[in-house]
């Protein structure tokens, strides 16, 4: 469920799972999404839309009602980049951001009730 108001990152380390996330991991993630997006270059269909699904009971910390996008987020300072020389799977965490580039969230596949279903990180 969106909030009404942006909020900065988070001060802290952001945890998906087992893999921790620094505030300026997830700038690079969004930048690198927003950059993919702004060139129509969307490796293995990422960044592509967000849906908000109330049954996995994550707040976006962005204002408005979406588009919201979501990019891979990756461990170790990593980019994503999917290019067919050079596949990497997109593993399971995702940074959502605005089509401007406004951060909302992290969330991850880990732990989710479904397959294709997401939960927010700890420290998000």
């Amino acid at each position: 469920m969106a909030a009404s108001l942006p909020r900065s990152l988070p001060s802290g380390t952001v945890t998906c799972g087992s893999n921790k996330y620094t505030a300026s991991a997830i700038t690079a993630a969004i930048n690198a999404g927003v950059d993919d997006m702004n060139s129509d270059y969307y490796p293995d269909n990422y960044p592509h839309q967000y849906y908000d699904e109330a049954s996995e009971d994550i707040t976006l910390y962005c204002s408005g009602s979406g588009p919201w996008y979501e990019f891979p987020i990756m461990p170790n300072g990593k980019i994503y980049d999917s290019t067919s020389s050079n596949y990497v799977s997109p593993g399971t965490d995702r940074v959502i951001f605005t089509a401007s580039g406004t951060y909302c969230a992290v969330v991850t596949h880990t732990g989710a009730a479904s397959y294709d279903g997401f939960v927010a990180c700890k420290g998000d």
